[in-house]
């Protein structure tokens, strides 16, 4: 995995047009999000103990972030980038030596690319070959983080991004307020029960509500979009009592947009998870034993492939829906 001369880069970006010419749909979107593999020693490029959802707790862990494609014809891990944490980034000459004994690249070496800044390295990655989708989805972690939400404003991209309670939002009349704040001023008939998408158990239903917030200067408008359980399912710290389960989710998108159509792209973001799923059951993601960091990009990367191949073979029992071209910006 070391040693055999190809580029992984290359092979990657082969491996996201074959897959996107499979799963281009009117539904596609991008999704990034982050899973761990559980690593002893503390050689292995990218190790530290770190918290990974693949446990749930802070394990002795690989951690990795990695966007997904998908659409009503599949989904498939596309692009990759390893989370090196701040065990790996530092300027002494004990470390630089850890480093390039694992093939670590200078420029990462030195400073930590936090797993926001990851995502949006190959966001871009996916802009510059033309992706067609229509939302970019992720969870908090991902939401939270204003220099990511900035950019891709800048950049015009339409999102649906899980975000904290606390979050403080801009309103149409200049004044902020919590997410939190928001969902209190919401009138009850102001809710909708929708599904969001089918699980385990059938239909995945939520109360649904919107809130308007302030434009941005591309033309596009913001939204808080608020899910709220049909019944009491989450324990009340102050009470004791069961209490409805709520979250929220910023939304930039195109004029006019119903909530509906953001309730259908915020449920498909279940979607990473069942191609984090496939690609740790059927193609041997999380089965590598290397330590180096290009050894990691090439198991990776084949594992991608592998991955699109069997994607693409079941697409082919899916009738093609016609691609209509979009009138939004």
């Amino acid at each position: 995995m070391a040693k055999a001369a190809w580029d992984a880069e290359e092979l990657r970006d082969r491996v996201r047009g074959f897959a996107v010419a499979a799963l281009a749909a009117d539904d596609a979107v991008l999704i990034a999000d982050e899973t761990g593999d559980i690593k002893k020693g503390t050689k292995t490029a990218g190790v530290q103990r770190q918290y990974t959802g693949t446990a749930g707790r802070v394990e002795n862990a690989q951690v990795s972030v990695h966007l997904s494609y998908g659409s009503g014809r599949g989904r498939t891990l596309i692009d990759c980038e390893l989370y090196l944490g701040r065990n790996w980034a530092g300027t002494t000459a004990d470390h630089e030596r850890r480093c390039a004994e694992q093939g670590i690249p200078p420029e990462r070496a030195s400073a930590v690319a936090t797993k926001p800044e990851l995502a949006r390295r190959m966001l871009e990655r996916a802009l510059a070959a033309s992706v067609p989708f229509t939302y970019f989805l992720a969870d908090e972690a991902y939401g939270q983080c204003r220099a990511l939400r900035a950019w891709l404003e800048e950049h015009q991209v339409r999102y649906v991004l899980a975000i904290p309670k606390t979050e403080v939002l801009p309103l149409p009349d200049g004044r902020t307020r919590q997410a939190r704040e928001l969902w209190a001023l919401v009138p009850e008939d102001a809710f909708e029960r929708r599904s969001c998408a089918d699980g385990a158990k059938g239909p995945r239903e939520y109360d649904w509500a919107a809130v308007q917030l302030a434009s941005v200067s591309t033309g596009l408008e913001r939204h808080l979009l608020i899910r709220r359980s049909t019944v009491p399912n989450k324990k009340d710290k102050k009470t004791g009592g069961l209490v409805r389960e709520i979250a929220y989710f910023l939304c930039h998108t195109h004029p006019g947009a119903t909530v509906a159509e953001l309730v259908a792209a915020a449920g498909q973001r279940w979607m990473v998870e069942e191609s984090f799923q496939v690609a740790k059951g059927q193609v041997g993601l999380d089965e590598h034993e290397v330590r180096k960091w290009c050894s990691w990009y090439r198991h990776t990367t084949v594992c991608m492939l592998a991955m699109a191949f069997l994607v693409t073979v079941r697409s082919r029992f899916i009738p093609a829906p016609p691609m209509t071209p979009d009138p939004r910006p």
